[in-house]
């Protein structure tokens, strides 16, 4: 019995690390994976655009957007990790529903999804905080970076 809720554990992570991999909306990510295409960005700025060549802001934010790469991957990693943890969760509440025959069972399947689903809990908030830090330190980078270059910030 322990084999086969760990063979199923496994699955289920499996499953979660290639859902987190492809990103949070599969037709967006897939077509642009598929293209070869970057990713959408995590932040957009808001720029007031009064006597603004759009050319030239979009070549800035790029330029500014590539500055900020270490952060994007800390909070694309980050989003992972949270997508993990919970799948781990969900799988610790699903398997606690895995019927079996004697008290002994009973207690130890109890004990492996309660400690799945603290885990996984716990992953899933640690990824989220640091995914709400890297976010917000890769729009800081974004928007000090504009700042810099003369752009007037509506939101900063």
């Amino acid at each position: 019995m322990r084999i086969f809720l760990l063979a199923v554990i496994g699955l289920l992570l499996a499953a979660c690390n290639q859902t987190a991999q492809t990103g949070s909306s599969t037709a967006t990510t897939s077509t642009a994976a598929a293209s070869n295409e970057p990713l959408p960005p995590i932040y957009e700025p808001l720029i007031d655009m009064h006597r603004v060549n759009p050319d030239k802001y979009r070549r800035d934010l790029a330029e500014c957007r590539q500055q900020a790469a270490p952060q994007e991957a800390a909070a694309r990693a980050a989003r992972q990790q949270q997508a993990a943890g919970t799948g781990i969760a969900v799988a610790g509440a699903v398997a606690s529903f895995i019927p079996v025959s004697t008290f002994r069972q009973a207690r130890a399947l109890g004990a492996a999804t309660d400690a799945a689903q603290d885990v996984g809990g716990a992953t899933a908030a640690s990824g989220a905080a640091t995914a709400d830090a890297a976010t917000a330190d890769y729009a800081l980078v974004v928007n000090t970076c504009l700042a810099h270059k003369r752009y007037r910030l509506l939101r900063g």
